[in-house]
């Protein structure tokens, strides 16, 4: 089954899980890094201050995904949904309404928490848990709202606050995802029923499930999943990514100065990192539902250490453009990757759980990238230091993830 035909057959579920991973863009740092000169400015604290607090947000926000995380699996898909949506609202009226350090840090704490966290968190667990056959397909079409986010918010916030001010524009981003988020999940799941998706199964034909089951379908609880050498092998990966991403997109105005670059050229050459992560989401699904996700997952962060090196060897400003665009490789292949991983691994009764796991691995990731990077700087070690230490790192990684499937192999081999 193409991708037309899959899309239309399930259009209702699948456009739900692209606008869920869109709207997750209120709590992303590619966002929420363009209030940062207007909040210091208002509220008179330094770079670093705010920097703790975005951390400790972010940081926090992990921990609470852990508990929160699992309810999905027991609580419909709609409920949940919906109160995942009231918080984001609550999120943007509080950061919005923030007076002191504390309303600031409660209303990130939320926009990282509802935002970054349990928006994604439901869409990618929703398409894992229903598609078996397409899961692929099915991850690759939710990562979508990830770019088309990164694409359209920047400039639209950035309109926003010259035109009304930072405080508004959390108001008013309140405001959108309440008039327009409510009704669209409201359509989008009403009377939905996994039993009906439609699939492509190995004969080629497309029928409503019938799906068969998991190779491995048992309840894991979370302290099974950290007890198991999976755990181990897959989260690296999930850190690394967010680590990275994370902290490059925080400092990109200070990289680009390091390389002699302009500001305007760096956030021009981001629309690089949002075409190849779109491309590749996409191409990644059917060769996933090919090939498998274990075979494809070793390989994932090769592209980005390439854009590395790009960016720590040249100041040609085309250097930025392929950097970008090696980097967006890695970024759409991963998520995808590892959400189908997850669910080959672990199987769908107890998804939610499962993936709450490696998104607190992931948010953590996200909390320690700009702290580690200040440190680093503070230290007298430049950006290039910094990257060749990333690029070291992910070869570590890729032959210890290698190593771990080989070992697995040889104890199923094992009579």
């Amino acid at each position: 089954m193409d991708y037309t035909r899959f899309f239309l057959n399930n259009w209702k579920i699948l456009l739900f899980a692209v606008i869920l991973t869109f709207y997750s863009g209120f709590g992303q740092t590619f966002l929420l890094s363009l209030y940062i000169p207007h909040i210091i400015g208002e509220f008179g604290i330094s770079q670093s201050l705010f920097s703790t607090i975005y951390a400790s947000a972010t940081l926090c926000s992990g921990f609470a995904i852990i508990f929160a995380g699992k309810l999905i699996d027991r609580i419909p898909l709609i409920k949940f949904t919906m109160v995942v949506i009231a918080g984001i609202i609550l999120a943007n009226t509080i950061a919005g309404f923030s007076t002191n350090l504390i309303m600031l840090f409660a209303g990130f704490f939320l926009l990282r928490f509802f935002g970054q966290g349990l928006l994604s968190h439901t869409a990618m667990t929703s398409m894992g848990r229903y598609f078996t056959q397409a899961r692929g397909k099915a991850l690759s079409i939710a990562f979508l709202g990830f770019p088309l986010a990164e694409a359209i918010f920047p400039i639209t916030i950035v309109s926003i606050i010259l035109a009304i001010g930072w405080r508004e524009s959390f108001l008013v981003s309140g405001l959108f995802i309440l008039v327009t988020l409510v009704p669209l999940s409201f359509f989008l799941l009403k009377n939905f029923d996994s039993k009906k998706v439609v699939e492509e199964f190995s004969s080629g034909q497309s029928s409503k499930t019938q799906k068969p089951a998991p190779k491995v379908e048992r309840f894991w609880s979370q302290k099974q999943i950290v007890k198991d050498l999976n755990f181990y092998i897959y989260a690296p990966t999930a850190f690394i990514t967010g680590f990275t991403l994370t902290a490059i997109f925080f400092f990109q105005t200070f990289i680009a100065g390091f390389k002699g670059w302009s500001i305007e050229w760096m956030a021009l050459s981001i629309a690089a990192y949002a075409i190849s992560s779109l491309v590749f989401s996409v191409l990644t699904g059917p060769a996933i539902d090919r090939f498998s996700a274990r075979t494809i997952f070793p390989f994932i962060l090769i592209p980005m250490a390439i854009g590395l090196w790009v960016l720590i060897l040249f100041s040609h400003p085309a250097a930025a453009v392929i950097f970008w665009f090696l980097t967006g490789i890695s970024a759409g292949a991963n998520p995808t990757t590892g959400n189908a991983l997850y669910a080959e691994t672990y199987g769908v009764k107890s998804l939610g759980s499962i993936r709450s796991i490696f998104t607190f691995v992931m948010i953590s990731s996200t909390a320690a990238g700009p702290v580690l990077y200040s440190l680093f700087i503070d230290k007298g070690y430049t950006y290039d230091h910094i990257h060749v230490l990333i690029t070291a790192v992910i070869l570590l990684n890729m032959l210890f993830i290698l190593w771990g499937f080989r070992k697995q192999s040889r104890q199923k081999m094992m009579p």
